[in-house]
Parts: structure tokens; C-alpha cells; sequence
């Protein structure tokens, strides 16, 4: 008989696949944005709380330094982090399907290419 944890037990500490979505149905934040299938809109996450906006209302896109502007028609949407230029060049081609909020906590040490700090949305007066 082999000591140490069952296997049931190793597979729980396991954690989720790349990008895999966490047990309350939302993505999880190791991944800034998603391109996995063809979206008619982007979902935006935020640590508790999404939105999605569809494609269609989108009218206008400004990037600058790292700072991501999307101009729907019913709300702008400001995205700040780094290496945005990619993520603009996906939604400019319709292919995100969301974008994930990764905060600032792990900003100075996380590698990756595109990290999203921040998404505010900001509604527009009727």
C-alpha cells in the first residue's frame, strides 16, 4: 500500500487548465482577453460583476499609450494596461469574444504581453 493522498485529493488540488473558468462561472484572470470562437460581442469581467456589449453598437476605437477606448452606442468603455495595441488589433477584426479585468495586484509581475489593469464602463445620459 503506497502512503500519501488519494487520488481523488490530488486531482482536486489540481488547478484549472489555462484560462479555464473558476467555479462561480467566471473566467479566470490568467488570461487578458479571449479569441476562442467567433463572438457577435465582447463580454467585459470585472472581478464581481460583466457586461457585454454587442459588436454592432461599436462605433469608434482609440488607443493611446495604454489606454483602450471603446465608443459604443450606449456606453464608452476604457480599458487600461499594457500591450493593448494586440487587443485593439483583434476587436478592430471582431474576433474578441471577452475581456478579463486582471487588476493591478500582479502587474509588475506578471510577463505576459497583454495584461488588462482596469475596465471602466461609463454609461451614456439618455
Amino acid at each position: 500500500m503506497l502512503r500519501g493522498k488519494p487520488d481523488s485529493m490530488r486531482l482536486a488540488e489540481t488547478p484549472p487548465p489555462y484560462g479555464a473558468k473558476a467555479e462561480n462561472g467566471f473566467p479566470g484572470v490568467e488570461q487578458a482577453f479571449s479569441t476562442e470562437e467567433h463572438a457577435s460581442g465582447i463580454s467585459f469581467y470585472q472581478s464581481k460583476e460583466c457586461f457585454y456589449l454587442p459588436y454592432h453598437l461599436l462605433q469608434s476605437m482609440r488607443f493611446k499609450e495604454e489606454k483602450l477606448t471603446l465608443v459604443f452606442a450606449t456606453a464608452d468603455v476604457v480599458i487600461t494596461g499594457r500591450g493593448l495595441h494586440e487587443l485593439y488589433s483583434h476587436i478592430a477584426a471582431q474576433h474578441v469574444s471577452r475581456i478579463v479585468e486582471q487588476g493591478d495586484r500582479y502587474a509588475a509581475v506578471s510577463n505576459a504581453l497583454v495584461y488588462i489593469t482596469k475596465i471602466e464602463e461609463m454609461p451614456r445620459g439618455e
